[in-house]
């Protein structure tokens, strides 16, 4: 793991410590089983795994567990998913979606520590030709609850590789199914893509790109920004959305 990220986490063990374990864990018992329910309660923080932690990402504070519960597990279900070991991205999503619903009352300390992790995290993401999660992912995360992007896609322009330009092509299929949806994320994507920014992206690294099918993607990637550029000048015209479904994997 990069320096810069293993930091990130520790910091959110250092803010989140003050939330300890509770003698008892509150679950509906139709949804949760009692040996799983015990297993966090008997393993320390850092040595749960991601199939202890899994089904409790997926229900806590809703038939498990309450807000304190959360904040306690929360620094080692974000590490899983930095490590890889957690990998589904709508379970990403949903534990931010959390996070920015009930950290509007958390203190600042705790506040900054996940956003330190999101925006360390997103730069790993923007380097990696094949990253743990997408930058969908850590988008649509990130801008839960309305929570501004701003700060993401500013990156996002600072960042000259290849693969950067490549995660931009395939977040722009993405976002064709949800185009005209009038959120956070939406609002402030269509707006950067009108700004130029990641037509700049695209073309750099088309130009430099020493690989002839990582260009082949980034010149189709073009024409589709060209393309939803005057869709979004035409409300009526054909939708823009990709033919085989919503993730289109990137040609490597």
């Amino acid at each position: 793991m990069q320096p810069d990220l293993a930091a990130a986490i520790e910091e959110l063990y250092a803010v989140f410590g003050r939330h300890p374990l509770a003698q008892r864990i509150d679950y509906c018992t139709h949804c949760v089983g009692e040996d799983e329910a015990m297993v966090l309660q008997r393993k320390r923080l850092r040595e749960l795994a991601a199939s202890d932690l899994e089904l409790f990402s997926r229900k806590a504070m809703s038939t498990w567990g309450d807000e304190a519960d959360f904040r306690h597990f929360l620094p080692r279900i974000l590490e899983l998913f930095a490590t890889g070991e957690l990998t589904h991205g709508y379970l990403f999503v949903k534990t931010m979606s959390n996070v920015r619903h009930y950290g509007t009352c958390w203190p600042a300390d705790e506040v900054k520590a996940v956003e330190e992790y999101m925006i360390t995290l997103w730069r790993r993401t923007l380097s990696e030709r094949e990253p743990i999660l997408r930058a969908a992912e850590i988008l649509e995360g990130a801008a839960a609850n309305d929570h501004s992007i701003a700060p993401y896609l500013a990156i996002w322009a600072e960042d000259t590789g290849e693969p950067a330009a490549m995660h931009l092509a395939e977040f722009m299929d993405e976002l064709a199914w949800t185009y005209w949806q009038e959120d956070t994320l939406r609002r402030e994507s269509r707006a950067w893509l009108h700004s130029g920014v990641p037509a700049r992206i695209l073309e750099t690294a088309f130009l430099a790109s020493g690989d002839p099918q990582a260009a082949t993607w980034l010149g189709q990637a073009l024409e589709r920004l060209e393309l939803l550029m005057d869709d979004a000048k035409e409300p009526d015209a054909p939708s823009l959305r990709p033919a085989h479904g919503h993730h289109v994997p990137l040609p490597y």
